[in-house]
């Protein structure tokens, strides 16, 4: 009996190891899964920084710039310039971009496009 008991001993310990190692794997699942979330959330981020800061899109480009026109509104102006840093509304309402420059886009009372300063 005395060796029945020892064995039992020796086996008691793997099971738990093993229950230890299957809990481990399903952490490591889901820590795998997040990395990957994260890492697709970061590329996503890299790519959308860089084209906003694209010499040839938004506000850098002094060709958007020359395309607008007086009467645009704004959803015309953000798909041409993109997202203002600040905007303050008022009688009238300016966009402004930034840059050194202090580039701007002001809007009518309308929402239509009054007058801009390209940098």
């Amino acid at each position: 009996m005395c060796g029945v008991v020892l064995s039992l001993a020796w086996v008691s310990p793997l099971f738990s190891q093993e229950e230890d190692i299957s809990t481990l794997k399903q952490k490591n699942a889901v820590l795998e899964a997040k990395v990957k979330e994260l890492e697709a959330r970061l590329k996503q981020c890299t790519e959308e920084r860089n084209r906003q800061f694209s010499e040839d899109q938004g506000w850098q480009s002094k060709k958007n710039w020359r395309s607008l026109e007086v009467g645009m509104k704004e959803t015309q102006v953000t798909k041409i310039l993109g997202e203002p840093v600040k905007v303050i509304k008022g009688v009238k309402t300016f966009w402004y971009y930034p840059n050194l420059y202090g580039s701007y886009v002001s809007f009518d009372e309308k929402g239509s496009v009054s007058a801009w300063k390209e940098p």
